[in-house]
């Protein structure tokens, strides 16, 4: 499956946004800390991998038991994006919270272990 799906588009399009910064597009500012900025988008990446090849499994065992239809494609690619979203809002919040503020350095520590735990 390709990022391009037009299922993809339509469901992200309707998930709920997940945190500030979110919606921002790679190398786009966002205000945020640069470690943190790369953390979220390690998490979102792996997420994201990992969706995609749960769909294909489970559209290729759907299809082996009588076929998909389009409706029902879009449905399992709905809701796989919406647990991805719901999933990984935690983290990415986490971490832009951890962000440094009046010239704190960003915490590390928060920064290595969410990447260990969902990136």
């Amino acid at each position: 499956m390709t990022s391009e799906s037009p299922c993809r588009d339509e469901s992200v399009a309707d998930a709920e946004p997940v945190s500030e910064g979110a919606e921002h597009g790679p190398g786009e500012s966002t205000g945020t800390d640069p470690p943190v900025e790369d953390a979220v988008e390690q998490i979102r990446e792996q997420a994201t991998a990992v969706r995609d090849r749960q769909v294909e499994t489970a559209l290729a065992r759907l299809d082996g038991r009588g076929g998909v239809s389009a409706a029902e494609r879009a449905a399992v690619e709905r809701l796989a994006d919406r647990l991805v979203e719901r999933l990984i809002s935690l983290p990415e919040r986490a971490l832009r919270d951890s962000e440094p503020v009046d010239g704190e350095s960003v915490d590390e520590e928060t920064v290595e272990t969410a990447v260990e735990l969902f990136g």
